[in-house]
């Protein structure tokens, strides 16, 4: 699993969703609700860093 370089430059918080989501897909390859599911179960939260990743991801676009 690779992650993007820029992702080091998120606040944990927020890489910890990304590390979460990618680790979901060796289970589920695509955005079924069972995907989501297994990220919940995991991080309940999911829905609030998902949106700060938005944000933040946007951020780091131009570097």
């Amino acid at each position: 699993m690779l992650f993007h370089w820029k992702t080091i430059l998120l606040p944990a918080h927020v890489a910890e969703y990304v590390v979460v989501h990618e680790m979901a897909h060796l289970r589920e390859p695509h955005h079924t609700p069972e995907f989501w599911l297994r990220v919940e179960r995991v991080m309940p939260d999911y829905e609030r860093r998902k949106a700060l990743l938005a944000v933040r991801g946007a951020e780091l676009e131009s570097l």
